[in-house]
Parts: C-alpha cells; sequence; structure tokens
C-alpha cells in the first residue's frame, strides 16, 4: 500500500503589540545605570583574534551585527538547544517551565493540528488494506498530527484559545511565517536555560 502523508495548513499569525520592557531610554542611561543583557539572535561565524582569543560573530534579531569575546559569550548568554539536565516530567511541569521563561531563547517540539481533510485521505487511501492494529495505529498518528519544532521565544501572550504567541527567530525565517501559534497542551519536549524538559 502507498505511504499517505497527512499535511496541515499554515495560516499567517499576526502577534498583538506587546511593549518590550527590556527597551530602556539611552537619555536616562548616566554612570552608574543598572543593567541586564536582552537579545535575541545567532551566532553568524567565529574566529581567533590575536589579542582578545576566540571571538563569536553575532547578528541580533533586528540585523544588527558585533562580535564578542568567547569568555564573556560564556558567561552572559543562553542558547536555544544546549542540554546540560534532561528531565522527564508531566506536561502540566513542562507547560509550566515554558510560561515561566518568556523572552529567552528556548526549542519547542509540538504536534501540529492536522488538517482534517488531510486526515481523511490519508485514511481513506489505507480504508480495508490494513490490519486492526495497524488501522488504529494510524488513525491515532493521524489525530496526533504533525511533529514540528520551533526555535525562539514567546512574550507570554494568548491568543482567546489560550494558544501561545511563538516568534521564530535565526536562520532564513518567512517573514510571514515567523510567528506561530503554539498549543502547549500538544508539546511533547522544550529546551531552555540548558535544561530539556521531556514529556513522561
Amino acid at each position: 500500500m502507498a505511504t499517505a502523508t497527512a499535511t496541515t495548513k499554515t495560516t499567517e499569525v499576526t502577534p498583538p503589540v506587546v511593549v518590550d520592557p527590556n527597551r530602556c531610554d539611552i537619555k536616562k542611561v548616566e554612570s552608574g545605570t543598572l543593567w541586564s543583557r536582552h537579545s535575541f539572535g545567532e551566532v553568524i561565524g567565529k574566529a581567533v583574534d590575536p589579542e582578545h582569543g576566540l571571538i563569536f560573530s553575532l547578528r541580533n534579531d533586528d540585523g544588527l551585527e558585533w562580535g564578542i569575546a568567547a569568555s564573556v559569550f560564556e558567561k552572559e548568554f543562553n542558547t536555544a538547544d544546549q542540554v546540560g539536565i534532561s528531565e522527564k516530567m508531566s506536561r502540566t511541569k513542562v507547560i509550566e517551565a515554558l510560561k515561566d521563561n518568556p523572552r529567552t531563547v528556548m526549542t519547542v517540539t509540538f504536534h501540529k493540528k492536522p488538517d482534517h481533510k488531510a486526515i481523511a485521505t490519508l485514511l481513506e487511501a489505507g480504508k480495508g488494506e490494513l490490519t486492526t492494529r495497524k488501522w488504529n495505529k494510524a488513525v491515532k498518528d493521524a489525530i496526533a498530527g504533525e511533529v514540528t519544532v520551533l526555535v525562539g521565544y514567546h512574550t507570554g501572550t494568548f491568543d482567546e484559545h489560550q494558544r501561545l504567541y511563538f516568534t521564530k527567530v535565526g536562520g532564513k525565517v518567512d517573514a510571514k511565517r515567523r510567528f506561530r501559534l503554539v498549543d502547549p497542551r500538544t508539546i511533547t519536549k522544550l529546551v531552555v536555560n540548558r535544561t530539556e524538559f521531556v514529556v513522561k
């Protein structure tokens, strides 16, 4: 039997305007002003400088590029995919970890809601040709939806259906698909702050 694949539709998402609390008024910055770093982007290169050692070239979400010593990067930056600790826990706990880390770069793995017409086509293709066991598995897999992995951040903003507005960063991101909606109830894995949270 030919294998069919259920596809899903992706619609353009426009998140509500959220004031970034980390943006400062540079006119009010004086000697002695306390600060914390806030930015999203990707490492676009690295090189060894004779005087300063290993230097990372960075590009932030606004397109600004600069270089920074690896020693500073190690102490002050988080990454979206590095894992130091892996923990298995309930989906409720994983969702809490997701919500508790707004404006933090992360990797989220979840099941995307499938298109009902695509499911119907998939199941029709195997109707009458599968054993009961294989048929039940095909139905279960189709209903679960496509596994999707997103890298980026959220601002803690939800739509009326309690889906989280998520902003993709890094790489070649299509501007029309930069913002996505993630239903926390479909999450299977989260990587944030060097910790991997896996739904058991």
